[in-house]
């Protein structure tokens, strides 16, 4: 851990962690393992807090690098029983309804796989 970072300067309270409260803890309810990237204007490196709940956690120098610029990522290894939030809408309603107080722009990235027909060649016989 690094104590800079944490803004402790080796005290003992490394209770930072208790700061995201009991509501960002409740992601463990449908995720295995969360990544929180962070990089602050400040400074030149950006940051990962990664943990499993299993009472530890991790705090790294992000080996991507400068990839968010400002601001924080949020990644969640969801739990094989929770692919309801796999919904994008789904996820965008719960974020709206907790967020109410939040000044502040959340957006939720998202993907889309199409699958595609793939027509089959005609195959071409030789004469000879």
């Amino acid at each position: 851990i690094n104590a800079e970072y944490m803004g402790t300067e080796g005290s003992s309270d490394m209770n930072m962690i208790g700061q995201f409260g009991v509501g960002f803890y409740s992601v463990f309810l449908v995720a295995d393992n969360v990544k929180v990237a962070s990089k602050n204007d400040n400074s030149d490196t950006q940051w990962v807090w990664e943990s499993t709940a299993d009472g530890n956690f991790f705090i790294y120098e992000d080996p991507r690098g400068n990839t968010l610029g400002r601001g924080t990522e949020i990644t969640l290894e969801l739990k094989k029983d929770a692919d309801e939030y796999l919904d994008a809408d789904k996820l965008k309603t719960i974020v709206k309804q907790y967020s109410e107080f939040i000044h502040f722009p959340i957006y939720v990235q998202t993907t889309k796989t199409e699958k595609v027909p793939v027509e089959e060649e005609k195959k071409e016989g030789k004469k000879g």
